[in-house]
């Protein structure tokens, strides 16, 4: 919380500098195609986006239903919202899951199998992106939709690579106890020689202790397939629905007659392993330049500027706000509950 707003004043930055690198060409077609919009394919699209969030939170809810009976979906839809915010405003998103750990504490989930129910959650998003990835790749294969940008090739390999590969990783620390024991030990032989841990042996002894435990919570989802395919298909529907907005998104503008579900799809799948990964709140910049760069290919640059423009400000614009303003409608409340 205490970088909150130094990260809020630095998207605020960036975001008007992309803003401004957008408009400064086209400022009066892209204003002009805005005002234009259809309202109801407006509203559809805001459904289409509750839909998926909706899948993405099931997901969730079902993994921690695993490790505690007792909550309800609208705690699940709670974590969901307020991730939105944390991720939003941290480097690489990596502020929300730390986030829902804390919130299932306070509920009393113990830390580990709060840690445990965001890896698996973790896993089960990363198959489905890889999922799609393969499904994008292979369509692109045969129905070449996209030019040769050197650049944008590039970046989207590797994007699939560190994917491909913190899915791997991200099994062998749920499922593989010897894997883990070898890490740890090695980290704390690493940090005894720097002085850091003073006691090797009774770390040692404390952290294998802690890893058979996380080991034994981590087998609850995979001993339940069933849970475990459906919380797959969950996420494989709720990204599906993610990267189909940009046609919605298009139609609500009266554009994208070049644009189908599978191109969209593929677009899509393609920007977000590209841009997930740019070191930067909210991937400011990065995302933009991927979604110019493949939409590119199916639109010109006015209009498409416009569609970005939509499409950045429902995916995460307004989630952040809106996720910022429910976690301090709760944090205000619980401190008044608490006096």
């Amino acid at each position: 919380m205490k970088h909150a707003k130094r990260n809020s004043i630095i998207i605020l930055i960036i975001t008007i500098l992309v803003l401004c690198y957008i408009l400064k060409d086209d400022y009066h077609i892209i204003i002009s195609t805005l005002k234009q919009a259809n309202l109801l394919w407006l509203l559809v699209t805001i459904i289409l986006y509750l839909i998926y969030f909706i899948f993405d939170q099931l997901s969730l809810h079902n993994i921690i239903k695993q490790y505690s009976k007792d909550f309800k979906f609208q705690f699940s839809m709670y974590l969901g919202i307020i991730t939105k915010f944390f991720n939003g405003i941290t480097p690489l998103a990596t502020g929300g899951q730390p986030m829902e750990v804390y919130e299932m504490h306070k509920k009393g989930v113990d830390y580990k199998s709060g840690a445990n129910i965001v890896i698996q959650n973790y896993i089960v998003f990363q198959i489905a992106l890889v999922f799609w990835g393969i499904i994008s790749i292979t369509l692109n294969q045969f129905l070449h939709f996209f030019k040769y940008i050197p650049v944008l090739k590039q970046l989207t390999i590797i994007g699939f690579i560190i994917n491909f590969v913190i899915l791997i990783i991200l099994f062998m620390v749920s499922f593989s106890k010897k894997f883990n024991k070898i890490i740890l030990t090695f980290c704390i032989k690493v940090l005894s020689k720097l002085k850091i841990v003073k006691d090797k042996e009774k770390a040692l002894e404390k952290w294998s202790k802690t890893c058979d435990e996380y080991y034994e919570n981590a087998k609850v989802l995979l001993h339940n397939k069933k849970v475990f395919i459906k919380c797959v298909f969950y996420q494989i529907i709720s990204l599906c629905i993610y990267y189909a907005l940009p046609l919605f998104i298009a139609w609500s503008l009266n554009l994208g007659d070049n644009l189908t579900f599978l191109n969209t799809i593929a677009a899509s799948s393609y920007i977000y392993v590209m841009g997930c990964y740019v070191p930067i709140p909210g991937a400011s910049g990065g995302m933009e330049y991927a979604f110019l760069g493949f939409f590119g290919n199916f639109m010109a640059d006015a209009p498409l500027k416009a569609v970005l423009i939509l499409w950045r400000f429902m995916t995460y614009y307004a989630p952040t706000i809106i996720g910022a303003l429910v976690f301090n409608i709760s944090n205000n409340q619980t401190e008044k509950d608490s006096k």
